[in-house]
């Protein structure tokens, strides 16, 4: 189903996006990108990225041991190749606010929002069901807040364009 308003995410053709996000958002996107890859780099076992390394078995301790034994250092690996993607193509030079995107590049930066989306969840402790009720103005981690919804927003686009169909 096409969505009637343009986003921030459009089709091109079969193989290439555009995003349209001004050159501030760019920046400012990317600097929270920094920020999660100094997580990942220096503190990946702290507690707020525990989203981006789940358990894959609750009951078992040992089975859980082996499971993180093996497969932590390939999520990590893969998500710094995201964040570095990602931070590649929101520093192109354009004449516009456009940047053309490959599905892979598209890929990379869904999962770059994602897991930063899951980060800052995990900080504002955030519970999807009461998130948009709970919204406050005098909440000092209103713009905290605002920024999950933006990049959830976002995130939202992104997903819903690499699944239309021309």
């Amino acid at each position: 189903m096409a969505r009637k308003n343009k986003g921030p995410v459009t089709r091109i053709d079969a193989s290439s996006y555009s995003l349209n996000i001004d050159a501030s958002d760019r920046t400012t996107l990317n600097a929270l990108l920094d920020q999660l890859r100094d997580v990942l780099m220096n503190d990946s076992s702290s507690d707020i990225a525990r989203r981006l390394f789940p358990a894959a078995y609750h009951q078992d301790e040992l089975h859980e041991q082996e499971y993180q034994r093996l497969m932590r250092d390939e999520l990590l690996s893969s998500r710094l190749a995201s964040l570095s993607l990602t931070s590649t193509l929101l520093e192109r030079e354009t004449s516009s606010d456009n940047i053309v995107l490959t599905a892979d590049e598209l890929d990379a930066l869904m999962r770059s929002i994602n897991n930063l989306r899951l980060v800052l969840g995990t900080l504002l402790d955030v519970d999807e069901d009461e998130f948009e009720a709970g919204l406050n103005e005098d909440d000092p981690a209103y713009g905290q807040y605002q920024l999950y919804s933006y990049l959830g927003w976002l995130l939202d686009w992104v997903v819903t364009v690499q699944t239309e169909f021309n």
